[in-house]
């Protein structure tokens, strides 16, 4: 392993101190593999996140993990995964998609927890984030904790559990994917711990005693205790498969891919410049510099592509 390395990285009589891993025939392997890994992020992020299927399926899982990673960074509780609530986050993102609308308010005045109840959601506190037009998991997640209310409602302590949901359509001329992401304390679960009553928060001209708060991105708030209030069904969240959350997260994954081959030239270049300081091949020096240039450039490419038309809300 040693004689590899030194063969390939460090310039020496053996190699001529020419390392083979800046000679032509390696950049031509890293340009190809450069290439190849650009198609498959262009192909994923514009055409298969947007109609397949399959990734619809597995967004909803791995924005729920990475959500779960935040709360951990914070040490809060996982949240749990509610079928309810996943069931009431999609029929709030197939709204979206059907009507042509990303909003907390639908154009017909349904309100965010309008879907909690169209579920039979009973809730002590319940959230909502939504997100359009992003193409990584990861971009969503970390949109949302760019922003204040967002980030609020991810690391909410009164917030027991969690339901994301997805849908196709067309938003502003073009094909976009909705994210809507619903959080909530049942509360069944306050009438378990022996509380018979649910304080209600003072929010005048707001219906069913409930609020939002003043970025839109949190609803808070039900008040009375009902009778036979059905049960909320909750499932422990699953972690998506590692071969998931490279398909989920296209644009976080190439990043890494790229930033690995870069360390690696990188790494050759300054060795090949410092290590035999008097005695340099501006060939080797040339190559480096343009796949460095190539793999920046793809860097700034795929981070318009990834986030030009991504909105939260």
């Amino acid at each position: 392993m040693f004689q590899w390395l030194k063969k390939y990285f460090i310039p020496h009589e053996g190699n001529d101190h020419q390392p083979h891993i800046l000679r032509i025939q390696s950049i031509v392997v890293f340009f190809s593999v450069v290439l190849f890994l650009e198609v498959i992020f262009l192909v994923q992020a514009l055409f298969i996140t947007t109609g397949a299927s399959y990734f619809s399926a597995i967004l909803p899982r791995a924005v729920t993990s990475l959500t779960n990673v935040q709360r951990s960074e914070v040490r809060e509780m996982p949240l749990v995964q509610s079928t309810i609530l996943a069931e009431a986050a999609r029929l709030k993102a197939e709204d979206m998609a059907t009507n042509g609308y990303f909003a907390h308010m639908s154009p017909q005045g349904k309100t965010p927890w309008y879907w909690f109840q169209k579920v039979g959601y009973h809730f002590r506190y319940a959230g909502e984030n939504l997100a359009v037009n992003f193409v990584d998991s990861g971009d969503v997640v970390n949109a949302w904790m760019a922003s204040v209310d967002h980030r609020d409602n991810i690391l909410n302590a009164d917030f027991t559990e969690i339901g994301v949901g997805v849908a196709k359509g067309v938003y502003e001329g073009r094909q976009a994917l909705f994210v809507a992401q619903l959080f909530g304390t049942p509360l069944s679960a306050e009438i378990a711990n022996g509380k018979e009553t649910v304080v209600a928060l003072n929010t005048p001209n707001i219906p069913s005693q409930a609020q939002v708060s003043e970025g839109g991105a949190e609803v808070k708030g039900a008040s009375g205790v009902t009778e036979n209030i059905p049960p909320v069904v909750a499932s422990t969240s699953k972690s998506p498969f590692f071969m998931e959350e490279i398909f989920a997260s296209p644009h976080s994954m190439n990043i890494f891919l790229y930033l690995v081959l870069g360390t690696i030239v990188l790494l050759g270049l300054v060795l090949t410049v410092f290590v035999k300081i008097k005695i340099q091949h501006p060939p080797l020096i040339a190559h480096a510099a343009l796949l460095l240039i190539v793999l920046g450039s793809f860097l700034v490419l795929n981070q318009y592509l990834s986030l030009a038309h991504a909105q939260i809300f």
